[in-house]
């Protein structure tokens, strides 16, 4: 039995504050992996430690809810709470502008329309029209949001009240650790699989490395030959494409 067992199983037996530290302990990087995953999409004044501190409280509520016996993968499970705790955090501390976040809605609700219009992805163009701007404006736009692309995908996919399935649980191949859940979320994963392949080649390139892959945005702009900028461009462009063809799946 390795190590990690044999924590599970010390802390099973006895749930006591000293055992919960040792396997916080032991699952401590996973902390840093998800708060770096998450760093490379945000504005340098945000602190790094911050988002530390924020995964912490997710490792330790996965520990105390994790139940052994479904037989899932506690990392897959602890990641997602850890992730999810870390953007907790950042909403509360309301990192983004106003402006940003009603400049992002906007785009969201244009696709949303029109793709519910037109019944497939909108052109940049007809985004564009839609908005009453030029292309131009719109990529401008659409780089100027482009660091909120990561909380974009952890909104829940139908609306503020279901906040049970975001798109960031539906991308991440994980183990579904409540069984209440698997039904559905199997049912809108094969969903957004098919709304991948209708994505450009760069949108759906930037997707698989970032989420698939794991790979940060300057890694993604040196495989692509892109900047950084533009990277977080197309991803934040995937991300609405994503999120429109949902809600109205599910609408």
């Amino acid at each position: 039995m390795d190590g990690k067992k044999d924590l599970w199983q010390k802390f099973l037996n006895n749930p006591s504050i000293e055992n919960r530290d040792q396997l916080i302990l032991s699952y401590a990087p996973l902390i840093k992996y998800c708060a770096q995953k998450i760093y490379q999409g945000l504005p340098k004044y945000v602190d790094f430690d911050d988002l530390l501190s924020y995964g912490s409280f997710g490792l330790i509520d996965a520990i105390n809810k994790f139940n052994p016996n479904f037989k899932n993968d506690f990392e897959a499970y602890a990641t997602l709470r850890i992730r999810g705790a870390i953007i907790d955090g950042l909403r509360k501390m309301d990192w983004a502008p106003q402006s940003l976040r009603r400049k992002a809605k906007e785009i969201e609700k244009a696709y949303i329309s029109l793709e519910q219009k037109l019944g497939r992805t909108a052109r940049e163009s007809e985004v564009a029209d839609f908005l009453g701007i030029t292309e131009q404006e719109l990529e401008k736009q659409l780089q100027d949001v482009g660091y909120l692309s990561i909380i974009s995908l952890e909104q829940p996919i139908d609306s503020e009240e279901n906040d049970l399935l975001t798109i960031g649980d539906l991308v991440i191949d994980t183990n579904c650790p409540d069984p209440t859940m698997l039904l559905e979320k199997n049912e809108i994963k094969s969903a957004l699989s098919k709304a991948i392949t209708q994505l450009s080649e760069n949108e759906k390139l930037v997707i698989t490395l970032f989420y698939f892959e794991e790979l940060t945005v300057k890694e993604i702009g040196k495989i692509l030959e892109l900047s950084e900028g533009r990277i977080s461009q197309i991803h934040k462009k995937a991300v609405i494409k994503l999120k429109s063809k949902l809600y109205n799946l599910l609408n």
